[in-house]
C-alpha cells in the first residue's frame, strides 16, 4: 500500500492559517496529514532559539510518523532554522523536503539550493498534486508552483493561476487530530483546541494596496496575469465556518478577522453585518485602512459586534508615507477615521513603524503631532522596521548603501528579539526620546500642552533613558517586558493586577504574579541555555546540503 502520510512543519505559529489549511486539504485528498508546530513565541512576541534536544525531538517524531514527504512553511526570520532542520532531516532520515511560505515564495532561487523542492505561492493545489505523484512514484518535473532540485539541475515550473473561488477550499483544520507541539524541551500532542476562546479567521486573500515594506507588493508581481490577486470568500461561506467553530469550541468568546484589510468592500460588509449578527453574535476584531472607514462602514461593524480594530498609520509624516511607503492617505484621512471609531466607541490600535533610517527628526515630530490630533485614549503597536527580502523599501536602502545584505531579515533574524518594542531601554537615544513621547500621547489624562512642552526639552532629548525608566514603572503593556527578565515580569504582573479594581487583596492575584515570575525565570534559563547551544545546529546558508 502506498505511503499516504505527510508531515507539515511551521515555526513559532500555533495558529498558522497555511498549515491548518494545507492539513485540511491533504485530509480531503485522502492523505494522513500530521502538523508539527515547532516552538511558540513568548508573550512579548520575542522568540527563543530552539535547543538541540528540541531539534532531536522533531527528528524523532518525523521518524516515528514515517511520512512520504516533509513540508516546511516559514517566514524570512526562520530561513536559517529551516535550513538547519532540513539538513538534519536529510542526514538522519533521507526524506524529500519541500519548502513553502512567504520566504520561499519571494526567494525561490536562494531556497532551492538547500532543499529538494520549493513551492512558490499558493500551496493547496501544488501539495496535493505533488503527494499524489510521490505516492504513485510518478515524475515531479512539471508541477506548477513547484521548483525541483534533482541535484544536477533545477526545474523551475511556472506559477499556477490563483484560486479564483476561495469557497472551494476546506475550512482550516483546528482540531487536535495529528497535531504535535514541540517547545520548552517537550513534545506533546495538541490538546487545548477544545478550550479555545478566540477563533482566528481570514475571509480574503491579498491586499488592494502595495506598500513598499510588505510581502503583498511582491506577491502582486509574482501573480501578474495569473488571476485576480485580491479575492474574498462569500458571506455565506464565512458564516458557515464561524457557526461550525461555535459548535466545535464551546468556550469560544471572541472572533479575530486577520485579513490584511477587512473593510475593502462596503457591499460585502452590508451583507455580512446582518448574517453575522444573527448567526454568530460574538465580539470581534479586524484590520482597517484610513481610506475604508466611512461612517456607514464603521456603524455597520459596530452594530454587528466589532469591539476592536487596528489601523495602519506607520508615520505621521505625509512625505514619509508617500515617498517611502507608497501609502497615499492624508493625515486628514487618518484623523477622520479615528474620529469615526471614537464616535462609535470602538477601541482602536494604531500601527507605527520605527527605526526607518530614511525618517528624519522632523518626520518623527510630525508623527507625534498626528498622535496628539487623534481622539484619546488609544493603543499603539510600535513595530521596528524589518528589512524583508526583495521588498521595494529594502531594495532602496540597499541601493543607497544605507543597509547591507547582512541587515536583510533572512540573515539578520531581527524578529527573534524585536518586533513590537515599547519603552525598550536598548534602543538608540534619539529613538528612545520619541518612543517616550509616543507612549505618553496615548494617555487621555495628560494635557496636550504638557506633552508639547516635554517634546521641546533638549535635556530630555539628550538624556531620555532616566525618563524611560520612570515611564516603565507605569507601563503594563506586555510588549514592554524584556526577554527573560523576571523583574520586568514582576513589574508587569503587579501593574496588570492593580489596574483591575478590587483585586489588590485577593490571594489569587498574588498567586498569579508569582506564577508569572516562575514562568519567566524558567524561560530565561532556557533562553540562556539555548544561546550557548544554538550554534551547534543553526548554521548560516553558506553551502548546499
Amino acid at each position: 500500500m502506498a505511503n499516504k502520510r505527510v508531515v507539515l512543519i511551521t515555526f513559532y505559529d500555533l495558529d498558522s492559517f497555511a498549515l491548518h489549511t494545507l492539513h485540511a486539504v491533504l485530509k480531503g485528498a485522502g492523505f494522513e496529514a500530521h502538523s508539527i508546530f515547532f516552538k511558540s513565541s513568548n508573550i512579548n512576541t520575542t522568540s527563543n532559539q530552539p535547543t538541540e534536544r528540541e531539534v532531536a525531538d522533531l527528528i524523532r517524531l518525523i521518524k516515528d510518523i514515517d511520512p512520504l514527504i516533509v513540508g516546511i512553511s516559514f517566514r524570512s526570520t526562520f530561513f536559517n532554522l529551516a535550513l538547519s532542520i532540513t539538513r538534519e532531516i536529510k542526514k538522519n532520515l533521507g526524506l524529500p523536503v519541500i519548502w513553502g511560505g512567504t520566504h520561499p515564495t519571494i526567494r525561490p532561487q536562494q531556497c532551492i539550493e538547500f532543499t529538494d523542492m520549493v513551492c512558490v505561492g499558493e500551496g493547496e493545489g501544488a501539495i496535493v498534486e505533488l503527494c499524489l505523484r510521490l505516492s504513485k512514484n510518478e515524475p515531479l518535473d512539471n508541477i506548477q508552483n513547484v521548483w525541483v532540485n534533482s541535484g544536477d539541475k533545477v526545474v523551475k515550473n511556472a506559477p499556477r493561476f490563483l484560486i479564483p473561488d476561495l469557497d472551494t477550499l476546506p475550512f482550516p483544520d483546528f482540531s487536535c487530530e495529528n497535531k504535535h507541539f514541540i517547545d520548552n524541551g517537550n513534545i506533546a500532542p495538541i490538546v487545548l483546541a477544545p478550550a479555545r476562546t478566540n477563533y482566528w479567521v481570514m475571509t480574503s486573500r491579498g491586499c488592494p494596496f502595495s506598500c513598499t515594506y510588505c510581502y503583498n507588493s511582491i506577491g502582486q508581481k509574482i501573480y501578474k496575469e495569473k488571476g485576480q490577486y485580491v479575492r474574498r470568500r462569500s458571506v455565506e461561506n464565512v458564516i458557515k465556518e464561524l457557526t461550525f467553530a461555535k459548535r466545535s469550541f464551546k468556550n469560544l468568546r471572541y472572533i479575530s478577522f486577520l485579513d490584511d484589510l477587512f473593510t475593502f468592500n462596503l457591499d460585502w460588509i452590508r451583507k455580512f453585518h446582518g448574517e453575522y449578527k444573527k448567526e454568530v453574535g460574538l465580539p470581534f476584531y479586524c484590520h482597517i485602512h484610513p481610506k475604508f472607514t466611512g461612517e456607514e462602514m464603521i456603524g455597520l461593524l459596530k452594530d454587528a459586534g466589532c469591539v476592536g480594530m487596528t489601523m495602519g498609520v506607520q508615520s505621521g509624516s505625509s512625505e514619509c508615507r508617500h515617498k517611502y511607503y507608497e501609502r497615499y492617505e492624508s493625515n486628514e484621512d487618518i484623523i477622520r477615521a479615528a474620529k469615526n471609531l471614537h464616535k462609535e466607541k470602538i477601541k482602536c490600535t494604531y500601527d507605527l513603524i520605527m527605526d526607518n533610517p530614511l525618517e528624519t527628526d522632523t518626520d518623527k515630530r510630525e508623527t507625534f503631532n498626528l498622535l496628539l490630533s487623534l481622539p484619546r485614549p488609544f493603543d499603539l503597536h510600535i513595530h521596528s522596521l524589518t528589512h524583508f527580502p526583495e521588498t521595494r523599501l529594502t531594495q532602496l536602502l540597499l541601493e543607497r548603501k544605507i543597509i547591507t545584505e547582512d541587515d536583510v531579515e533572512d540573515r539578520k533574524q531581527k524578529s527573534y528579539k524585536r518586533w513590537t518594542p515599547i519603552l525598550d531601554l536598548d534602543r538608540k537615544r534619539e529613538d528612545l526620546f520619541w518612543d517616550n513621547l509616543y507612549y505618553l500621547a496615548q494617555n487621555k489624562h495628560l494635557p496636550k500642552q504638557l506633552l508639547i512642552w516635554l517634546s521641546n526639552r533638549s535635556f530630555l532629548k539628550k538624556h531620555p533613558k532616566p525618563f524611560t525608566f520612570l515611564l516603565r514603572l507605569t507601563c503594563h503593556s506586555i510588549y514592554s517586558i524584556r526577554s527573560g527578565s523576571a523583574l520586568d515580569t514582576l513589574r508587569w504582573s503587579i501593574l496588570t493586577i492593580l489596574s483591575k479594581p478590587g483585586v489588590l487583596f485577593k490571594k489569587r492575584s498574588w498567586f498569579f504574579i508569582w506564577s508569572r515570575i516562575k514562568i519567566k525565570l524558567r524561560l530565561s534559563t532556557q533562553e540562556n541555555h539555548s544561546a550557548k547551544r544554538e550554534s551547534a545546529f543553526i548554521k548560516p546558508a553558506n553551502r548546499r546540503n
